[in-house]
């Protein structure tokens, strides 16, 4: 039943496999070529050897020469085809993997937010090394190591068959054994594998989340605990690393006992032979290189396996990630340059039992500058995330409106009409102006200025060494985290999106500040319909209406009449009361 399941398992991991390798494989076929010419070179050494010696012995040097010759010249060719072979391999492995990653980054960017958030950023990052690495190096080398342990099998049979049928039998009889008991060692290795690369995910994810956060572990002087704690799993780490090897060692050791048995039986048989005169000295030299030849290619096979039973292992864990569920993503969207915002009786729950947002219902009219407030934790949060589609109402719906009475379910789609600038520092390494491209991809350095003007970035940027094409680090280092959230705001204006988010965007600005960059919002020359989220009452001020977030409920609150416009546009309805 195990043997059957593997088989299947199989099955479908070429199924899955195929459509990244198809592009590979004439460079494959021509790796497995090599492989089996070498398995041949291999017996024709072989057999080259026996005449060199028969040849020197019986006084017969002209011929000898002639068969030392071929005997090296075989050595040479073989050699250069192997260089041949490991660049080849070198470009298809590093290729391959690639477009593994790629394939599968590619689906992790397309898959729902809320499950994919369930893994940690080091597990995935050693799914996308570690099990990819696995998989292409055992496609690329193992595989068709696995044709070459094949032929030179057969090969050495047969020419052994010729010179010695008894002991070819013998040989082939005894090599079986080591295969078998690899099939017994398969389902150890397998768990073992995965729980060394689950320990290796959680060593990853320790050290990454402790770089990106060494300002927290400093302050609250957490650095020894921090040691520690790494020390620990690496401790387990090397546990399960241990234990894979002790398994492996003695597996390796069984069938290197093997081995050398048949070994030491066929020097025992070709030293009778010789006393007995019934073989030359040169079919003794064939014999050890022939029945090694023979017993050689069944240990590969028993060492084949369980490096095919781990890349399965692998395939599983990357397979599993592309089990989740695709975002929706509507094609034929129109490009509309006025966009509203409704929800409708929307409901949001992690757990059934603890609601979220419960039945909330809004119109935010096009062009409106709306605030959210709210207590921590009350769900401003998990609203934005409604919004831009990376959470699924549980109940009712989420939609963005046009004056025309269109009304389009919020999608991975919908995301094209809104530009998002989230809480914290959300800059990536390289220059300024890299950072800015992320909200146009061609804007121009007018247009970049424009933008940095409108978020009051543009004086501090011109201080800068390179102004736009300053360098900076990782999640902006190199800038203040004042300056950062004014060149993400930047970044969003420069998408000229109808919809735009603020989440907390202005927490690490002046008020006066705040103020001239929502003034800039309002003012940008087109109706950009603007959701604040934020504490500060003097933000509200310039809100045209302030909606609450309390209890799961969405509460209007009521403006000065300066703001009446604003006010007589929103229809809120309140549902659930």
């Amino acid at each position: 039943m195990f043997i059957k399941n593997e088989i299947w398992n199989i099955w479908e991991f070429i199924g899955w496999i195929k459509p990244d390798i198809r592009s590979f494989l004439p460079g494959l076929a021509f790796i497995l070529l090599i492989n089996i010419l070498g398995a041949l070179m291999g017996v024709a050494t072989a057999i080259a050897s026996k005449n060199m010696v028969d040849y020197a012995v019986a006084n017969q040097l002209n011929l000898a020469g002639m068969a030392a010759a071929i005997f090296a010249g075989i050595i040479i060719i073989n050699l250069l085809m192997r260089v041949w072979e490991s660049l080849l391999s070198l470009r298809i492995v590093e290729s391959f993997s690639n477009v593994m990653r790629q394939r599968i980054f590619k689906r992790l960017l397309d898959t729902q937010w809320q499950p994919l958030s369930a893994y940690h950023s080091g597990d995935l990052l050693t799914r996308l090394t570690s099990d990819v690495d696995n998989i292409t190096n055992c496609l690329v080398n193992v595989i068709p190591g696995f044709f070459y342990l094949g032929v030179q099998l057969i090969a050495s049979f047969l020419t052994l068959l010729h010179y010695e049928p008894k002991l070819a039998v013998l040989a082939l009889v005894m090599g079986p054994s080591t295969v078998i008991l690899s099939r017994v060692w398969g389902r150890r290795l397998k768990h073992l594998h995965v729980k060394v690369q689950e320990s290796e995910s959680s060593y990853r994810s320790y050290i990454q989340e402790a770089i990106q956060n060494f300002v927290i572990i400093k302050s609250f002087c957490l650095e020894r605990h921090n040691h520690n704690v790494l020390q620990s799993l690496h401790e387990k780490r090397m546990e399960w690393i241990i234990e894979r090897n002790r398994f492996s060692l003695a597996a390796n050791n069984t069938l290197a006992l093997g081995y050398w048995a048949g070994y030491f039986l066929a020097f025992g048989w070709g030293a009778v032979r010789l006393s007995q005169r019934a073989i030359s000295f040169g079919t003794m030299t064939a014999f050890l290189q022939l029945v090694q030849q023979v017993q050689t290619p069944f240990m590969g096979l028993a060492r084949t396996f369980p490096q095919i039973i781990a890349m399965i292992a692998s395939a599983e864990r990357l397979r599993e990630l592309e089990k989740m569920e695709l975002e929706k993503n509507e094609e034929g969207l129109p490009k509309l340059k006025s966009v509203g915002v409704s929800f409708r009786q929307a409901s949001f729950y992690y757990d059934k039992g603890k609601m979220i947002l419960n039945r909330i219902s809004t119109e935010i009219l096009p062009g409106q500058l709306v605030a959210l407030v709210g207590s921590s934790g009350e769900g401003k949060t998990t609203l934005i995330r409604l919004l831009l589609a990376l959470l699924r109402p549980c109940e009712g719906e989420v939609c963005f409106t046009e004056c025309g009475g269109g009304r389009y379910e919020a999608s991975a789609a919908t995301r094209q009409w809104v530009t998002y600038v989230p809480q914290g520092n959300t800059l990536f390494s390289g220059t300024i102006a890299d950072n800015l491209r992320s909200g146009k991809a061609d804007a121009t350095r007018a247009e970049m200025e424009k933008a940095t003007r409108g978020a009051c970035a543009w004086n501090f940027i011109q201080e800068l060494p390179q102004g736009l094409d300053t360098v900076i680090g990782e999640r902006g280092h190199g800038l203040s985290e004042g300056q950062a959230q004014r060149i993400a705001i930047a970044r969003a204006l420069l998408k000229r999106a109808p919809v735009m988010i603020l989440d907390e965007a202005t927490s690490a600005l002046d008020t006066e500040t705040e103020l001239n960059i929502l003034s800039s919002i309002k003012d940008l020359g087109y109706r950009c319909t603007c959701l604040v989220i934020t504490h500060r009452m003097s933000a509200l001020s310039i809100c045209s209406r302030v909606l609450r977030i309390k209890d799961g409920k969405l509460i209007e609150e009521l403006k000065n009449s300066d703001f009446e416009e604003g006010v007589r546009g929103a229809k809120l309805l309140q549902w659930g009361n």
